[in-house]
């Protein structure tokens, strides 16, 4: 918004008044107003520094509030086997049964469920397959290898 409106203001000697006008706009006063040509000027020189929100950090996620409610994911993915995806977690959560167990009005989404499982310590790797994959350990290409390439 501040840089929006100082570039089409058009006159770059405004820019602590626009900075202060953006910030009363957000009922806020002088420190914002310095905040929001700091973060501009560190954003005009990198692209990827975006300042970080406030605005609830200081919540916790449901698995930090609700220690059952993780042991029983936990358990619930470690039934499924090996191949376990954030779809199950969802699935898990819309059973009307934990729903009213854990006092969740809705299950949770796809995205919260792949933080889930980042905060669960699950990662996404790619199975390995091709040329060397454990093909040396083969019986048939010990044996190869030992009686007819290098006899």
């Amino acid at each position: 918004m501040f840089l929006s409106d100082y570039v089409s203001s058009g006159n770059t000697k405004q820019w602590g008044a626009l900075s202060l006008e953006t910030a009363q706009r957000w009922q806020k006063g002088t420190h914002t107003a310095r905040s929001l040509r700091a973060w501009t000027r560190a954003f005009l020189k990198d692209r990827h520094d975006l300042p970080l929100t406030p605005e609830n950090t200081w919540t916790r996620s449901l698995l930090d509030k609700c220690p059952d409610l993780k042991v029983a994911v936990s358990e619930h993915l470690q039934s499924i086997g090996k191949y376990v995806r954030a779809l199950d977690i969802v699935q898990f959560t819309a059973m009307p049964a934990n729903l009213t167990k854990y006092g969740l009005t809705k299950p949770i989404s796809l995205s919260q469920a792949q933080v889930w499982m980042r905060a669960l310590d699950y990662r996404w790797t790619k199975t390995p397959n091709g040329q060397f994959v454990d093909g040396h350990e083969r019986a048939d290409v010990t044996s190869y290898r030992q009686t007819k390439f290098l006899p």
